[in-house]
């Protein structure tokens, strides 16, 4: 199973986490940033949060086509 890295907690599964929301990618067309939101299928930035430990919020870099987690950082923070 998939684990995301919190900063407070460590490594933790997925279920433990909530997904929030995707984030457009910067300099897209104003279409581009509201209506399609993944515009590289080998790369998501995404908003998570994880609902069953510390409540913290999570920005995770995907590969929306794999599920793979490319990488995990604080919310405002630098990388884990």
């Amino acid at each position: 199973m998939t684990r995301l890295v919190c900063p407070f907690c460590g490594a933790r599964e997925l279920g433990e986490f909530e997904f929030r929301k995707t984030l457009p990618e910067p300099g897209g067309t104003p279409f581009a940033q509201v209506y399609e939101r993944i515009e590289r299928p080998a790369l998501s930035v995404e908003h998570w949060q994880h609902v069953e430990g510390c409540r913290g919020w999570l920005l995770v870099h995907r590969n929306p086509s794999t599920g793979d987690v490319l990488g995990t950082e604080l919310l405002g923070g630098g990388p884990l």
